[in-house]
């Protein structure tokens, strides 16, 4: 016997009314709505800016400490950390103290130092400034001390600080060198020492030595070279009478100093003025004769050959004197020396007359003998220093 179909192998079958099955089509969504929906989704999934940054450090703090795992130095930073923590929880929830005042340290004062350390004046203001926190404090005292030359500072004087950072305090310096420094007293504290500023007293004038001409030399050239020695530093002016030139000049390091000088014609007076540098000042004169143009000398005797059987009763000696033009030089000093065979030399001063000349007259006696004498005459003046000339005798029987 056949076996029946299960029901729900039966195809089912139309409607008694005869229609087909129709398929109803379901509106679209709007799409607003669609594009609202899915950013909600989407805002529903993505995470915080914060939070994704979190979990990126997160990520990289992990990896970090799986390296350091790997490496074994996990242990030190996971217990540094843990310090860290205790730490910053302890200040945190631990009672904060009053944390006492600290007193800013005691400043050095300042002491204004001089432009150049040289003075002639034995008491000088010391500029003192200090540090503003001191200022009307009535226990804030500056002290200042001295070094001399050679020896260990030691302190001269306590002035109190008065009501404005700067003060003048009157010091009386020792000659030579003075090495001053101060410090800052306040509540039993002493300050480190200021820089140390340097004066030199010096009262004494320079001395001044010229070295090169020689005081009255007679200068060939118009112009000479002066040189000398006098205290390093000084400042030296040279003037000359004669023509009214100056020249100022510099001492060096060691003294030593040097200037030319133009000369004029005959005598030339120039004071050389040095002032050092303390101020003290001297003067000392030098005589120069320029002699580029001579005056001129010329000597002539009475007799130039002479009988020592039948001599003459007096042998003379004339000198005409010019100055540089040619002109008779009166004033001038002739210095007469005659030499003759079997006597002792003989000599006279005289000084030429109006004319430029001089002349020198000497008897002849005693026991002349035969040979060669000599006159000779050496003529200074004031202008133009000094010259001379000769003449030539003979003594025959």
């Amino acid at each position: 016997m056949p076996s029946r179909r299960s029901s729900s192998h039966v195809r089912p079958r139309p409607p008694s009314s005869g229609r087909t099955p129709q398929t109803v089509k379901l509106p679209a969504p709007d799409r607003r709505r669609v594009r609202q929906h899915r950013g909600l989704d989407a805002r529903r999934k993505r995470a915080p800016l914060a939070t994704r940054t979190l979990l990126a450090l997160a990520v990289a703090v992990l990896a970090g400490a799986a390296l350091l795992a790997a490496s074994g130095g996990i242990g030190p930073v996971l217990a540094t950390l843990g310090n860290g923590f205790t730490t910053a929880f302890g200040r945190l929830t631990a009672t904060p103290l009053p944390s006492a005042t600290e007193l800013p340290p005691t400043d050095s004062p300042r002491i204004a130092g001089p432009l150049q350390p040289y003075t002639n004046v034995a008491q000088v203001d010391l500029s003192i400034s200090v540090p503003i926190e001191v200022v009307g404090d009535p226990v804030a005292t500056v002290r200042v001390y001295l070094a001399l030359e050679g020896l260990e500072s030691e302190p001269v004087v306590d002035v109190p600080v008065g009501t404005t950072s700067r003060m003048t305090v009157p010091f009386a310096l020792t000659a030579g060198r003075n090495d001053i420094s101060a410090t800052l007293l306040r509540g039993g504290d002493e300050s480190e020492p200021s820089a140390i500023v340097t004066w030199i007293l010096d009262t004494e004038a320079p001395a001044i030595k010229v070295t090169s001409p020689k005081n009255k030399a007679t200068v060939e050239a118009a112009q000479v070279t002066i040189k000398g020695t006098t205290q390093a530093g000084t400042s030296l002016v040279a003037l000359n009478a004669a023509n009214g030139t100056s020249v100022s000049s510099m001492a060096a390091k060691d003294g030593s100093f040097q200037f030319g000088m133009v000369l004029g014609t005959g005598s030339n007076l120039i004071a050389i003025t040095g002032t050092d540098p303390a101020g003290n000042e001297a003067t000392t004169n030098l005589t120069l004769v320029q002699g580029s143009r001579r005056m001129g000398v010329q000597l002539s005797a009475s007799l130039y050959r002479i009988s020592i059987a039948h001599p003459p009763g007096s042998l003379q000696l004339a000198v005409v004197v010019t100055d540089p033009s040619g002109a008779p030089l009166p004033g001038a000093r002739a210095f007469f020396t005659v030499q003759i065979p079997g006597l002792a030399p003989i000599s006279n001063t005289v000084t030429t007359g109006a004319d430029g000349r001089a002349v020198f007259t000497t008897p002849l006696v005693g026991s002349l003998t035969k040979g060669g004498g000599l006159g000779t005459v050496q003529v200074t003046s004031a202008d133009y220093g000094k010259s001379t000339d000769s003449v030539a005798l003979t003594f025959v029987k």
